[in-house]
């Protein structure tokens, strides 16, 4: 399934996340994703920050979107992100009980006003435990919604800010956040992400041995809805840390020149 059919067809169980630098970018993807449900008659969840919220409200709006209508429909339920996470923490790690009350209630109270349908939620807790470090207790959340979503019916989309280009992001946070998601996006644009990597490697390593690491790539990294751009980056940071911050570096550069 390609990332812009789980936008818009989101089906029960589908687990997205978008890995994003600019806001606008996340914006687009929330506003989308959302907007699809509503034209569905789908409801929806929105656990932000408030500074994202006014991106998302913005966007919504200018797809058309009477956020008040919305909510008094109960077609909208928006949580601060901050505050929902402090309900469900203990200590240092997510509670499985307090996600069950807080989380999985809100899920089943608003699936049970629209019955027969696929409610679409969104939610960034799991991002603020990222940039505080605790980057276990956010794949632990994320387990959290997982284990929620066998037991509900719904489809869930989760953002972090990362910088893709980071050698310590490709070797210890993507992997696992790669892992906990049915449906990974970790660049606005795959297909340029792809050329800059291809275009950089080639130049670092020549056309033979770049040929040979598309190769190793397609033999150890599993056809998946991972765009293979990234693949190769995740490879190359795993078994050859030196060349893979080389491109890296090129790849960022050639990337942002190709806007």
């Amino acid at each position: 399934m390609s990332w812009r059919t789980f936008l818009e067809s989101a089906p029960a169980a589908a687990h997205g996340v978008q890995v994003y630098t600019e806001l606008d970018e996340l914006a687009a993807s929330v506003g989308r994703f959302l907007d699809a449900g509503f034209r569905a008659g789908q409801p929806a969840i929105v656990i932000a920050t408030a500074g994202h919220w006014d991106a998302f409200a913005a966007e919504l709006e200018r797809r058309g979107h009477d956020l008040d209508e919305l909510q008094e429909q109960g077609l909208l339920t928006a949580r601060d992100a901050d505050e929902t996470l402090a309900a469900l923490m203990e200590g240092e790690v997510p509670s499985p009980k307090r996600f069950a009350d807080v989380v999985g209630g809100l899920v089943e109270t608003v699936a049970s006003r629209f019955p027969d349908t696929t409610p679409r939620a969104f939610g960034e807790m799991v991002d603020l435990l990222f940039q505080r470090g605790e980057q276990a207790a956010a794949i632990e959340l994320e387990e959290l919604w997982n284990r929620l979503m066998e037991t509900r019916s719904f489809a869930l989309l989760c953002a972090y800010e990362l910088d893709l280009f980071d050698l310590d992001v490709q070797t210890s946070a993507l992997p696992e956040i790669v892992r906990t998601h049915t449906h990974p996006r970790p660049v606005a644009e795959p297909a340029r992400l792809a050329a800059a990597v291809h275009e950089t490697l080639t130049d670092v390593l020549g056309s033979d041995a770049a040929a040979w690491v598309y190769l190793r790539v397609a033999e150890d990294v599993p056809r998946t809805a991972l765009p293979r751009g990234q693949a190769v980056l995740m490879w190359l940071s795993r078994h050859q840390p030196a060349i893979a911050q080389r491109v890296l570096q090129g790849a960022r550069v050639r990337y942002a020149a190709a806007v």
